[in-house]
């Protein structure tokens, strides 16, 4: 396939296992897109992101990439892998990988849908040991008309360290439909830290976004401009992201 070499590029770059000095993935929300039964789909996606100055990167402008390879099991089923990777001061590092697993339960084309993406690795973040991750979004979401709804309350696990817990980073996103091949859109990501003791807002990542998905020569691309809400937030943030059939 065509679309193999760009994710063994980023493969290869995420196995280095390199020291991490950002976070490991790109923050998306989970809709109801999947690979269909026997068939490869592969997306890579990319962040610039100026960072707060009372973070570790004190101010400093942060790439990150993802690539991501899934596999349709079944209609309602994926498995696959996504290899994320970053740079930064001109260096780039590797964080290890996600095995991942999606199910959306059968659905229509209008009304509520359900579904989970569930992702799981052996994951070096920033400044940390290298630890078993595991994050779980519920996928909920909604089509009415041209309008879609989306949220994922999601979990994640961290096994590195004393203090073992659950953190709890919602995200949703509502679009617009323009025409069969553009749609406009907002996201709001939000990390409220360890479930049970929150941090205060003053403290939290807290990002919005302003979304454009697109065809382009028959492929699915998207475009996000992101502004942090709290002086903890990256001050500004570009994603972009493409599918490859």
């Amino acid at each position: 396939m065509r679309v193999l070499p760009a994710f063994v590029v980023t493969a290869l770059l995420g196995t280095l296992a390199l020291p991490a000095l950002a976070d490991s993935d790109i923050d998306v929300v989970y809709g109801d897109d999947l690979a269909q039964r026997g068939e490869l789909a592969t997306e890579l996606a990319a962040r610039w992101s100026r960072t707060a100055r009372q973070s570790d990167f004190a101010g400093r402008t942060l790439w990150q990439a993802v690539g991501e390879l899934a596999y349709g099991v079944g209609d309602n089923l994926n498995i696959g892998i996504k290899v994320p990777v970053s740079r930064v001061d001109g260096n780039w590092h590797g964080h290890g990988a996600y095995a991942e697993l999606k199910y959306l339960a059968p659905r229509r084309a209008q009304g509520f849908y359900w579904g989970a993406e569930i992702e799981a690795g052996s994951i070096r973040q920033p400044g940390e040991e290298r630890a078993f991750v595991l994050e779980a979004f519920p996928i909920l979401g909604y089509r009415v008309g041209r309008v879609h709804l989306i949220a994922n309350p999601g979990l994640g696990y961290s096994s590195e360290g004393e203090d073992k817990s659950w953190d709890f980073a919602p995200k949703a996103k509502v679009a617009y439909q323009l025409d069969d091949a553009n749609s406009l859109g907002l996201e709001y990501h939000l990390d409220a830290g360890k479930i049970g003791d929150f941090a205060a807002r003053s403290q939290r990542n807290e990002t919005a976004y302003l979304t454009w998905d697109t065809k382009i020569a028959g492929q699915q691309m998207s475009l996000a401009l992101g502004h942090g809400t709290t002086r903890a937030s990256d001050r500004w943030a570009v994603r972009i992201g493409v599918e490859l059939d």
